[in-house]
């Protein structure tokens, strides 16, 4: 259980890094309340990722786990070439008075779908622990978020997002990678 938090939480908060709803939490803080921001995102955040872990749940009970480790490590593998090969996403528009509720839709929808829900989706029904892989998760959602909104502005100005991208491909293929080579060649 440990071990499906913690490639959750790894696998998220690299996912995360950069990525179009971290931006919006940053371009929000900059017009809205930090912790009215942080509070929206969290929101949104919960129920794209809670309907990710309840699919990923169902699909452990009816799918054959080597079947599941094979195609989410090829998942895993296809999402960090799509990642590398995409451009960089720009922040959206800061657009009205409550932003909470502004923070709250645009994340979720920038998530829906998005490679972090298929990435939870594919994390459960890999490790078959859903709820340590939501609260793995949700954590790293929570830690990239808060940075965003804190300190995000100031430290990803600095940092080319063509390296940040870079770092977070390179991880989702080691993860698939090792998630695949896990089920072949089972430790024990």
């Amino acid at each position: 259980m440990l071990v499906a938090a913690s490639a959750a939480f790894v696998t998220m908060f690299v996912a995360e890094m950069g990525d179009k709803s971290q931006l919006i939490s940053l371009t929000m803080a900059s017009c809205y309340p930090p912790l009215q921001v942080l509070a929206g995102a969290m929101v949104a955040l919960t129920a794209v990722l809670g309907l990710a872990v309840v699919v990923g749940g169902y699909i452990v009970s009816v799918v054959p786990h080597t079947l599941i480790a094979i195609i989410a490590g090829l998942v895993f593998i296809v999402m960090g070439l799509y990642n590398y090969r995409s451009g960089d996403e720009r922040p959206a528009e800061c657009r009205g008075r409550e932003g909470f509720f502004q923070t709250m839709v645009m994340v979720f929808a920038a998530e829906f779908g998005d490679k972090t829900q298929v990435a939870a989706f594919f994390l459960v029904a890999g490790f078959g622990y859903p709820l340590a892989v939501f609260g793995g998760a949700m954590a790293a959602m929570f830690l990239n978020h808060l940075l965003a909104v804190f300190v995000g502005s100031r430290f990803l100005a600095k940092i080319n997002p063509r390296y940040i991208r870079i770092v977070s491909s390179t991880l989702f293929i080691v993860i698939g990678l090792t998630i695949i080579i896990a089920e072949i060649f089972p430790s024990s």
